[in-house]
C-alpha cells in the first residue's frame, strides 16, 4: 500500500518554504536595489563621458545648462527654451526637432546619442503628459500645443533628471552676481579640484512637491546659491537621495530645517544619490557627504556682494576652491 505525506509533514514542509522566503526575499530585494544603482551609475558615468568629450573638443568648456542665449543668464537676446521654459525656439523654427539640441543635455548629445541615459531606474520617465496638463502648479511655461510624444527628446534635453551642478557653469540668475574668487563658467582646466567638485547628478527634482510624482528632473542642481553659505534651505536645488531611501512628496513644510537635521526630516534625503565629478569618475554618495558642511579656507572667503564674508562652504560644489 502506497503511503501519503501526512499532514504533519506537510505542514513541516510549508514551515520551511516560509522561513526560506522570509531570508531570501530581503536578499532578492537587496540585490534588485543594487542593480538599480549600478544602472544609474553606469547612466551618469556615459554622461560625463558625453560631456568630458564635448570640453576636449570646445577648449575644455563644457556649455551652459541654458546654451541657446539664456535670459536667466542675463544675455540679450535670449531665446526659447530657458530653464522650466519648453517653448520651442523663436530663431530655429517652432518644432521641437530644430530645438533638439538646445540646453545643456542637447549639446553634449551628439556625444551620447541616447536620451535613455538621462533616466535611472529607480526613478523611471518623467510623465510628461501629466507636468504639461498641470504646469501651472508645477511652474512650468508647457510646449505651444501641449504634450506631444515625439518630442519627448526635446523636453528631456530641456530639463531632464540628470542635471549639471550650477556653481561649476557660474549661472546667476536669481541668485545675483557670483562673487567668489576664480570663476571657472564651465572651464574645466580652471576648477581647482576637478576629482573633488560635482559635475552633475542623477536624481534630481524640480521641487519637492507635485513635481515628484511625475518624475520632472530639475536640469541644474545645487546646494544652495553661488553667494549663500551652507544650509540655504530655501534655495535647495532639489536632489533626491533615493536609493537605499525614499522618494515621495511628503509635507514640503517640513524639509526646511537650517541644518544637517534636514535629512531626518525629508525622506527624499536619506538614502544615496548618483554623482559624477568634474575629472569623469562617477560615484554614490548620501546626503550626509555629498552636503558636507565646512569652513571656507581662509585666503578663499569671498563676500556676499555686501559686507559680509562667507565662512562655511559645501566643498563637493563649489570649484573655485
Amino acid at each position: 500500500m502506497k503511503r501519503a505525506f501526512t499532514l504533519i509533514e506537510l505542514l513541516v514542509v510549508i514551515a520551511i518554504i516560509a522561513i526560506l522566503a522570509a531570508i531570501l526575499f530581503p536578499v532578492f530585494t537587496k540585490a534588485k536595489e543594487a542593480a538599480k544603482k549600478t544602472h544609474c551609475i553606469s547612466n551618469t558615468k556615459q554622461t560625463a563621458l558625453a560631456a568630458m568629450m564635448y570640453a576636449a573638443d570646445w577648449n575644455d568648456v563644457i556649455p551652459k545648462h541654458d546654451n541657446n542665449g539664456s535670459c536667466w543668464y542675463g544675455e540679450a537676446p535670449c531665446d526659447y527654451p530657458d530653464w522650466g521654459d519648453f517653448r520651442f525656439p523663436v530663431n530655429g523654427g517652432n518644432t521641437a526637432v530644430a530645438g533638439e539640441k538646445v540646453m545643456y543635455w542637447g549639446a553634449i548629445e551628439p556625444y551620447h546619442k541616447n536620451t535613455a541615459i538621462s533616466i535611472c531606474p529607480h526613478i523611471g520617465p518623467t510623465n510628461w503628459s501629466g507636468v504639461f496638463a498641470n504646469a501651472g502648479t508645477i511652474g512650468v511655461a508647457p510646449p505651444p500645443g501641449g504634450y506631444v510624444k515625439a518630442d519627448e527628446k526635446y523636453y528631456y534635453n530641456t530639463m531632464g533628471q540628470m542635471a549639471l551642478n550650477l556653481l561649476v557653469v557660474d549661472w546667476s540668475g536669481q541668485g545675483g552676481s557670483n562673487f567668489r574668487p576664480g570663476n571657472p563658467k564651465g572651464n574645466l582646466t580652471s576648477i581647482a579640484r576637478p576629482g573633488d567638485v560635482i559635475l552633475g547628478v542623477a536624481e534630481s527634482t524640480w521641487d519637492w512637491n507635485q513635481s515628484i510624482g511625475f518624475n520632472l528632473g530639475n536640469g541644474l542642481v545645487w546646494p544652495s546659491y553661488p553667494n549663500t553659505a551652507c544650509y540655504s534651505y530655501a534655495a535647495d536645488g532639489w536632489t533626491r537621495y533615493p536609493h537605499n531611501g525614499f522618494s515621495d512628496a511628503g509635507t514640503p513644510s517640513s524639509y526646511y530645517a537650517p541644518n544637517m537635521s534636514r535629512h531626518l526630516l525629508n525622506r527624499n534625503l536619506q538614502g544615496f544619490a548618483v554623482f559624477t565629478f568634474c575629472d569623469g569618475h562617477t560615484k554614490s554618495m548620501k546626503y550626509t557627504q555629498a552636503e558636507n558642511c565646512v569652513p571656507v579656507p581662509d585666503a578663499g572667503r569671498w563676500y556676499t556682494g555686501a559686507t559680509t564674508f562667507i565662512m562655511t562652504y559645501y566643498p563637493f560644489w563649489v570649484p573655485e576652491l
